[in-house]
């Protein structure tokens, strides 16, 4: 049996329309109906989605679907687009790092750069996000945890601002 059939036969014994799965999934009712009539295959992500959204074992779903399991050997998601950035980012800024210090460069003296750089790398980042679809695949814990996080680069970077301005305020007196 291959994994669209499975997904159809789960889906029903749970009385779940192709709507609702897609709803609970973050996804598109027509993702669902493509796995479903094997027009497409799912992503290693969803498989493992479906898998704790039916509670059955990955074993369970995907056994016997040798298409599946080319499909997932063939997907290497250390190299989505996430997977690049985040290797990628961290490599380039962890080797600026080390060439800063072998030049005894202190990161105050550079501090203006890293921020303009940080600035345009943001501006680049939210003017090329599709964000239609990155707000379907953001769960409410993404979105909690994503909360903290620009609460937590805000914070420093709003009490630097209102430090600046009293300052120069207090200079002008």
């Amino acid at each position: 049996m291959e994994i669209g059939e499975r997904l159809r036969e789960q889906r029903k014994a749970r009385q779940l329309s192709q709507a609702k799965l897609a709803e609970a999934l973050h996804l598109s009712r027509q993702s669902i109906s493509k796995w479903e009539n094997g027009t497409a295959l799912p992503s290693f992500a969803n498989v493992v989605a479906i898998s704790e959204l039916f509670g059955i074992s990955l074993d369970e779903l995907i056994k016997g679907d040798a298409a599946l399991m080319d499909h997932l050997k063939s997907n290497d998601h250390f190299f989505s687009p996430v997977g690049k950035l985040v290797t990628i980012g961290i490599s380039v800024g962890l080797g600026a790092l080390i060439v800063l210090t072998l030049l005894h460069v202190s990161i105050a003296h550079v501090g203006d750069w890293i921020a303009l750089a940080e600035l345009i790398g943001f501006i680049g980042l939210v003017c090329t996000i599709k964000w239609e679809t990155l707000n379907k695949s953001l769960s409410n814990k993404a979105v909690f945890w994503g909360v903290i996080w620009l609460a937590a680069l805000t914070i420093p970077i709003v009490m630097d601002i209102l430090r600046g301005i009293v300052e120069g305020l207090n200079s002008y007196n």
